[in-house]
C-alpha cells in the first residue's frame, strides 16, 4: 500500500509532515521537502526502490494518519486548556457527569428531532431499535456511575473504620511488657513504682513536696 511509504517514517518525520498539512502547506513544497532528507531517501531506497513519495501518498497519508493525528492533538488540547493539574477526583467527577447529561440532552434533542412514524414496519423498528440501544448504553453509563459513587462511599467507611481499629491496635500493642521494654529500654519498672507508691503517699498524707536532703527510701510520714 503507497500509504505505508510515510508510515514507514520515523515520528519526528511524521510529526512535521502533520504539523505541515494543518498549516495547509502546499503538497509540492512538503513533497519537495520530504523527499530532500536523508533519512527519506534512505527508507525509500532500501523499502522502495528508491521511489520518491508521491502526489497520491501524501493524498492517502492526509486521509488517515494526519486524520488520526489530528483527532489526538484535539483530544490533547481539550485536556490541556479544559482540566488543570490541580483538579481533585472530585472536580474530575463533577465534570465528567456534567458532560454525560450533556450528551443525554442530545440525544433527546435528536429523538424530539425524529420523523414522525414510518407506514413501513421494518424501518421504523429499525429507527426505534437504533435510538433503543442508544438509551441503554446511556442508561449503563448512569448505573456503572451509581455503582462506583456507592463503592467510593463504602471504601471510605472501610478506611476510616480500619484507621481507628489501626489505632487501638497499636495502643494495645505499645502496653505489652515485652514491648514497653523495647521502647524504654533504660526504664526500670521498679524504680517506676516506688516513685509512683511515694507520690501517692505524699497525696494521702498531704505532703506538697518532700524535703530535699532527705533519703528518697524514706518514710514520707516522718515529715508529718
Amino acid at each position: 500500500m503507497q500509504i505505508s511509504k510515510i508510515a514507514r517514517f520515523s515520528p519526528q518525520i511524521r510529526e512535521e509532515v502533520n504539523r505541515r498539512l494543518d498549516r495547509s502547506e502546499q503538497h509540492n513544497r512538503i513533497l519537495e521537502w520530504l523527499n530532500s532528507l536523508p533519512e527519506v531517501q534512505a527508507v525509500l531506497k532500501l523499502e522502495f526502490a528508491a521511489e520518491p513519495v508521491k502526489r497520491q501518498n501524501l493524498q492517502s497519508w492526509k486521509k488517515n494518519g494526519f486524520r488520526h493525528w489530528q483527532l489526538r492533538q484535539s483530544a490533547l488540547a481539550f485536556t490541556e486548556d479544559s482540566l488543570p493539574d490541580d483538579l481533585d477526583q472530585a472536580t474530575i467527577e463533577k465534570m465528567s457527569a456534567k458532560l454525560i447529561r450533556c450528551l443525554q440532552i442530545r440525544y433527546a434533542a435528536v429523538a424530539g428531532s425524529m420523523p414522525g412514524p414510518s407506514g413501513d414496519p421494518e424501518v421504523e423498528l429499525r429507527r426505534l431499535g437504533d435510538l433503543c440501544n442508544n438509551l441503554t448504553a446511556l442508561r449503563r453509563g448512569d448505573l456503572s456511575a451509581e455503582r462506583l459513587a456507592i463503592e467510593h462511599e463504602r471504601l471510605t467507611l472501610e478506611k476510616s473504620r480500619s484507621e481507628v481499629e489501626f489505632e487501638k491496635l497499636f495502643w494495645d500493642w505499645t502496653k505489652r511488657p515485652d514491648i514497653q521494654e523495647k521502647l524504654f529500654p533504660h526504664r526500670d519498672p521498679e524504680k517506676i513504682r516506688r516513685e509512683v507508691e511515694r507520690l501517692v503517699n505524699r497525696q494521702l498524707l498531704g505532703i506538697d513536696k518532700p524535703a530535699p536532703d532527705l533519703d528518697e527510701n524514706m518514710d514520707p510520714a516522718i515529715l508529718i
